[in-house]
């Protein structure tokens, strides 16, 4: 029983990773984990992106960008909804969904999707370049 648990645990693992690695392919620097990436910002501080189910479990709604000092940890963090930040392509003027989920071994969009995920990458950078 364990070791079903744990082929799907790095079957999901994986998929995060391969998503993540897909939306950042711009961001050469970023070192992906499964659902973080790390990324050296300077000598003393790096950045941390964690995609994340705030409000709704599962339903991955935007990534937490968030800044550590080496010596004294976190030194800021801010969140990135989708739904903000995001131009998407809506199956319908009542279906509107902004959200990533996992299901059926795969992660992928819920129904609509980005017209353009470099935006929301261009937004997260622009705001990590304010920090330097």
């Amino acid at each position: 029983m364990y070791y079903l648990y744990t082929l799907k645990q790095n079957n999901m693992n994986n998929q995060f990773k391969e998503f993540n690695e897909n939306l950042f392919k711009s961001v050469k620097e970023i070192k992906w984990y499964d659902q973080e990436g790390v990324m050296s910002l300077d000598d003393n501080r790096y950045i941390i992106f964690r995609l994340d189910d705030v409000g709704t479990r599962d339903h991955y709604n935007g990534y937490w960008v968030e800044v550590y000092n080496k010596v004294s940890g976190l030194v800021n963090k801010k969140f990135f909804r989708f739904k903000y930040h995001l131009d998407m392509i809506h199956r319908s003027e009542r279906d509107k969904y902004y959200h990533v989920w996992y299901r059926d071994n795969d992660l992928d969009w819920y129904i609509s999707r980005p017209k353009n995920s470099n935006e929301y990458v261009k937004i997260l950078m622009d705001y990590i370049n304010n920090i330097k």
